[in-house]
């Protein structure tokens, strides 16, 4: 097979262009950091990239429904620990109007309308909200859970839960007749009733001290049933940062560089490719002329 300078110079040409072009991979992977730019560098990785970032978004909106979760949470106990602060000094009140031998009209009276004004700010407490959804509304979709009088404007039967995991819900929503009592029963109408007992009927403030203990015991049930899911998030939040940590670990071991391993092929990829070209030029010199001389 006779070999020619032309044949000689084509395949160095060829030599030269491959290693050029592997040159220019090597670059472009280390100025974006990623081993693997298009699908057909890698399929495998780029299968497992893709499916890594789809585990990744759905972990993201997880997370962000943790932490939705955990602020109505919080504010629902926050708003219980008031409201039971504010029961224990109708009780005392009560039970000091209840002694007829401490009291007067007069103080029965000034009592009353403390106790009013306690009813209109435990309204206001269970009509808190977050992002304009009313904490003890249920699954409504009005602003608030009473109305002026204490009576709910809520919705029962239907819960606001929250996906946090791939297997998992949390309610977040706290019904306000299940923390307050049912309409016609509830801590504010039985507010109203004491208000009325003060005025017309203090004999019966001494039986009102059982229903004020009724009334706080069902705020503290609930208390302690948000208490128990606030618990669970907190326990699914650490699940869930953890699962990230594996996720982006995975993730970065598809698409990212080994960046000590790539400098180093950069540097043969460099050395080869000069080589190659100097070869090439003393090679190549050679021609018909030459050997005419």
């Amino acid at each position: 097979m006779r070999i020619t300078h032309r044949a000689i110079a084509e395949n160095s040409a060829r030599g030269m262009q491959t290693n050029l072009s592997a040159l220019a991979k090597l670059n472009e992977q280390i100025s974006s950091g990623k081993s693997i730019t298009k699908p057909s560098d890698s399929p495998t990785g780029t299968s497992t990239a893709m499916r890594s970032r789809a585990d990744l978004t759905a972990n993201d909106q997880y997370t962000a429904n943790i932490s939705t979760a955990t602020s109505t949470l919080t504010a629902a106990d926050s708003a219980l620990g008031s409201m039971g602060s504010l029961l224990a000094r109708v009780r005392d009140l009560v039970t000091a109007a209840a002694n007829t031998g401490a009291t007067s009209t007069g103080g029965n009276a000034a009592i009353a309308t403390e106790i009013a004004g306690i009813k209109e700010g435990m309204i206001a407490v269970a009509n808190r909200t977050v992002g304009g959804v009313p904490v003890f509304g249920g699954a409504t979709s009005g602003t608030a859970a009473y109305d002026a009088t204490g009576a709910y404007v809520g919705r029962t039967g239907l819960t606001q839960d929250v996906r946090v995991s791939p297997s998992e819900t949390v309610q977040t929503s706290t019904a306000g007749p299940d923390a307050f009592g049912a309409d016609g029963s509830n801590v504010f109408d039985l507010l109203s009733t004491i208000v009325g007992d003060l005025a017309t009927n203090p004999s019966a403030l001494s039986g009102r001290l059982a229903q004020i203990d009724t009334a706080a015991q069902r705020m503290s049930d609930a208390r302690a049933t948000v208490g128990v899911r606030t618990s669970r998030l907190e326990q699914v939040a650490s699940i869930n940062a953890s699962q990230a940590l594996t996720i982006k670990g995975t993730l970065s071991e598809a698409e990212d560089i080994d960046q000590a391993k790539t400098y180093l092929e950069l540097t043969v990829r460099q050395t080869a490719y000069n080589a190659a070209l100097q070869v090439t030029a003393s090679t190549i010199q050679t021609s018909l002329v030459d050997y005419l001389r």
